[in-house]
């Protein structure tokens, strides 16, 4: 049957013939699971019911189905080609870690709490499930030597039953966990670390502005050994990858232009011995790399893993053959002297993440704006993907005066007066449905969007500060999520 040809009052007279009972009651929309989407109405059935919503709003945004923002053919041919039961909705939990509370809860699809851990202490951004079902839980360390944003010092894990298994303290006088962490296929963990360097040892590097400690961030991959012992088995020190362009006579000095792979040591502020505040880290294990985000620097970057500790502290080996330096950093091109009066984009930026195999737009990268510009007015957050520029070999491309592609996000949810995170951590990831989950730490808010950017479920988490929300689904017996 071609849909195209035949005349929409009469299909929607077949509907009412299907199902007399649309005559009386009139046709509504429910709220369509997001694995079964042509269940426009939400009684678990694709039938006449939601082949009516179809045909009654067509050319509107209230039937679609595709999410391409129009109720049109496509959606027909959706609910033609679902008819019938949907499928046995999949287990999915989206997880709530409170940096307020002890506990990171995982929630059903109504809202329901299903599981629930009990931290030592408030959560310090994420608590992630891992695909046997045990949870990573980054949490304060108070007795820690390091004071700052969101510290923490703590990661426990618990079992798929909920039984504490590990409780490692990563903090010690030289370094100290903060922020967010990351459980890796090898069952090691990523951690952000604040590493301790004297004011004299900052000055004898080219820092200008500073009167107190400087504590850029390093990352470890960390492996338990035993409930409360593990082996730092690789190790990244951003400052083996600083430059300055102050005084000729340091190691270190160059032209910051020519040298977007390091970090200028004078950015920003240092604020008790906090400068460059990353807040995020994600891992791919197809690429081998380390992506992050750091707040004070308005900056997403990506890092090679595939080398040793020793290569990363250099400018070469591994895999891409640059060592320990920045493959790629994107949203603040000012950082590395290429900026223009239209390529900046990020304005504290939070939460970055790759976006897995097997989700629409894998391979690129999804972070939150959090909008905080300059001054008061026009404050506002955005969701943003980009696609990075690899050339044929998979190395990130920049030409020799530029800054690096690409030009505007591939997608973009926020606009000015629809959402605002405030300076604070905030966070998006992508699902398996293709569909984003957004948190508003500030307003207690976690909602998701489809990719026309219309709100499809909303959570308000009244009492709690919740950084960022993942969701998990169970697939084949594993669990999978961002």
């Amino acid at each position: 049957m071609n849909a195209m040809r035949i005349a929409l009052p009469t299909l929607l007279a077949l509907a009412l013939a299907l199902d007399p009972a649309l005559a009386l009651v009139g046709v509504g929309v429910g709220v369509a699971r997001a694995d079964c989407p042509a269940d426009l109405s939400g009684d678990q059935q694709v039938d006449a019911g939601d082949l009516a919503v179809v045909l009654s709003s067509w050319g509107t945004a209230v039937g679609d189905v595709t999410g391409d923002g129009t109720t049109n053919a496509k959606d027909l041919a959706s609910i033609l080609g679902a008819w019938g039961a949907c499928p046995a909705a999949p287990i999915e939990w989206t997880l709530l870690t409170a940096t307020n509370g002890t506990a990171t809860n995982a929630i059903d699809s109504t809202g329901a709490i299903v599981r629930s851990w009990t931290g030592a202490a408030g959560g310090t951004s994420v608590g992630y499930l891992r695909s046997d079902g045990s949870l990573v839980r980054p949490t304060v360390h108070a007795a820690g030597t390091f004071s700052g944003p969101a510290r923490g010092g703590r990661i426990q894990i618990f079992s798929p039953t909920g039984t504490l298994t590990n409780d490692l303290l990563v903090s010690t006088s030289e370094f100290q966990q903060h922020h967010d962490v990351r459980p890796m296929p090898n069952g090691n963990i990523l951690c952000i670390v604040w590493e301790a360097h004297t004011l004299a040892e900052a000055q004898a590097a080219g820092r200008q502005t500073i009167t107190t400690e400087f504590w850029p961030d390093s990352i470890l991959e960390i492996q338990p050994t035993g409930t409360t012992t593990y082996n730092i088995v690789w190790r990244w020190n951003m400052w083996d990858h600083l430059i300055q362009d102050v005084n000729p006579a340091l190691a270190n000095y160059g032209v910051v232009a020519d040298h977007p792979e390091l970090i200028d040591i004078n950015l920003g502020l240092v604020s008790g011995g906090n400068w460059s505040h990353c807040n995020s880290i994600d891992y791919d294990p197809v690429r081998d790399e380390i992506l992050f985000s750091s707040r004070a620097f308005s900056e997403v970057l990506v890092i090679d893993h595939s080398t040793t500790t020793a290569e990363a502290a250099t400018h070469a080996g591994g895999a891409r053959g640059r060592g320990g330096d920045i493959l790629y950093r994107w949203g603040n091109p000012g950082n590395y002297g290429r900026s223009t009066a239209t390529n900046r984009f990020l304005y504290f930026v939070h939460g970055a993440t790759w976006i897995d195999e097997g989700m629409p737009g894998a391979g690129n990268i999804l972070m939150f704006n959090n909008g905080d510009r300059d001054g008061t007015v026009n404050d506002y957050s955005s969701v943003y993907e980009i696609v990075p520029p690899r050339d044929g070999k998979g190395n990130y491309s920049i030409a020799a005066t530029n800054a690096y592609a690409p030009s505007a996000p591939a997608w973009t949810y926020g606009a000015p007066g629809q959402i605002y995170g405030g300076p604070i951590q905030c966070g998006a990831f992508r699902t398996l449905d293709g569909t984003t989950l957004i948190t508003l730490n500030n307003t207690a808010r976690t909602f998701e969007v489809n990719s026309a950017g219309t709100v499809i479920w909303d959570r308000a988490n009244t009492g709690l500060t919740i950084a960022r929300a993942p969701r998990y689904r169970m697939v084949n017996g594993v669990w999978v999520g961002p």
